[in-house]
């Protein structure tokens, strides 16, 4: 029994000195013991995967509240195993950060599900603008250290590094997070990295500072500013002195185009896009089916929204050249997207007499074919950034320089939710039954009189 026992320990030590056995590419290894981690109170485990020739097997993690559970993490992990390529699409294997955020904006751009505009935000966090009045001083990823450096290399405090250098307090960094955690997610799907490193970085959130002009309330930035009805009545003041000032030769619509966004508490995007097709003359109604798109799309972009959207000559505007550009030119576009933000706000809204009689007074001057309720100047689609350049101009060096164009939105909800309650509010805001967003950013709700003056 003695020289029995001596035998087994002498195998056990000479297994143990032995080599790991070469693991097949998609074979995983003994797992280790679950151990609890005390920071993440979660138990983490791990294994090795076999990699092709000539990587090296790869380490998975996995993490759960209980040992079964990441255990169970694991084996799924292990099971969405994908091979470690040399080269995957438009990026290798020794691509920096800026070559993958290219790579990832390509294939976001071609996604069907994915809204052509949404990708300008990204594009012009990654790459540095060529236009006339681009700050040659703006922080991009291609013309950063991380941008630089190989991905593979990248571990989470470079992101946390690369981030601060942003301010943790500002939407571009929150931007920036984005799109690098679904630049390195793709690395990982694509088998070029064993986990994301933006995954375990930690955002503190997007209250901050707020744009020089913005309407936050400056006593409490996290509760929304709508005018009082004294200040609703000192901008239509307002407004009537600088149109009646026969010196200034701004067109008319900025007065009705100011009416309808305000009746109708809508966007400023979706007041200009309304159709003589959305409007009910006789029974008084407005349906908001539409929203004006500024953005900037490539080439091949623009052909498709025009294919996707059925758009006619007049609900597009861009340079006249662009057919003639290359394909992956970038160039900056306005249009009318047939439909909403979300299907929420896609409502119809009964107006006031007021709008109503703007309305009959703009059709019968309507020129024959004309489609919107508010033209430009040569029929097109009107751009809301200048209807915003006129409200800013009104209200310039008043009490009420604090306001956008937006607050017309917020106020008219305000009045609505005074009135008739806050659920009423989210209808004409085209928001979702119980929706936050109603009170977080548009209505200011009235403080109850706190009366307990019996209690003795």
């Amino acid at each position: 029994m003695m020289i029995s026992s001596r035998l087994s320990e002498r195998v056990d030590r000479r297994e143990q000195r032995m080599p790991r056995r070469a693991l097949e590419p998609g074979e995983s290894g003994d797992p280790s013991e679950p151990e609890w981690n005390e920071a993440r109170q979660v138990f983490e485990i791990h294994c090795r995967i076999g990699e092709p020739k000539p990587f090296k097997p790869s380490l998975v993690r996995a993490s759960g509240k209980t040992k079964r559970q990441a255990k169970d993490a694991l084996k799924r992990r292990c099971g969405e195993w994908k091979p470690k390529v040399t080269w995957s699409g438009s990026y290798g294997d020794k691509c920096t950060v800026a070559e993958a955020a290219r790579a990832w904006l390509t294939s976001y751009e071609k996604n069907p599900k994915k809204r052509p505009q949404n990708s300008r935000s990204y594009r012009n966090e990654i790459e540095r603008s060529t236009s006339a009045r681009a700050r040659k001083d703006k922080f991009v990823v291609v013309d950063s250290t991380l941008g630089d450096m190989k991905a593979v290399d990248v571990k989470p405090y470079h992101i946390r590094h690369h981030l601060e250098e942003l301010n943790w307090s500002t939407t571009k960094q929150e931007t920036h997070k984005a799109l690098l955690r679904m630049t390195f997610q793709m690395l990982v799907e694509d088998g070029l990295l064993d986990y994301n490193p933006v995954s375990t970085v930690k955002s503190h959130g997007r209250a901050g500072r707020r744009r020089k002009g913005s309407s936050a309330n400056p006593y409490f930035p996290d509760e929304p500013r709508p005018m009082s009805p004294d200040e609703t009545s000192r901008y239509w003041a307002l407004e009537k002195a600088r149109f009646d000032d026969s010196s200034y030769r701004t067109p008319k619509r900025y007065r009705d185009y100011t009416m309808l966004a305000y009746a109708l508490a809508a966007r400023p995007s979706e007041a200009v896009a309304v159709r003589w097709d959305d409007v009910d003359i006789a029974a008084g109604t407005v349906t908001i089916a539409g929203t004006i798109v500024d953005t900037s799309l490539r080439v091949w972009q623009v052909r498709k929204v025009i294919d996707d959207y059925d758009l006619a000559e007049h609900e597009i505007v861009v340079r006249p050249d662009w057919h003639e550009l290359d394909e992956q030119a970038v160039v900056t576009v306005a249009f009318r997207q047939p439909f909403t933000k979300t299907s929420g706000s896609m409502r119809t809204i009964k107006v006031d007499a007021d709008c109503l009689v703007m309305l009959r007074r703009r059709k019968l001057a309507a020129v024959p074919g004309q489609t919107l309720v508010l033209p430009s100047r040569v029929g097109k689609i009107l751009r809301t950034n200048k209807m915003s350049t006129v409200w800013h101009s009104i209200v310039k060096d008043t009490e009420l320089s604090w306001s956008t164009l937006k607050t017309l939105r917020s106020t008219r909800a305000t009045r609505v939710a005074e009135s008739h309650g806050v659920p009423a509010a989210r209808l004409i805001l085209g928001h979702e039954e119980n929706s936050a967003i109603t009170t977080q950013a548009y209505v200011s709700l009235e403080r109850p009189v706190v009366d307990f003056a019996d209690a003795r």
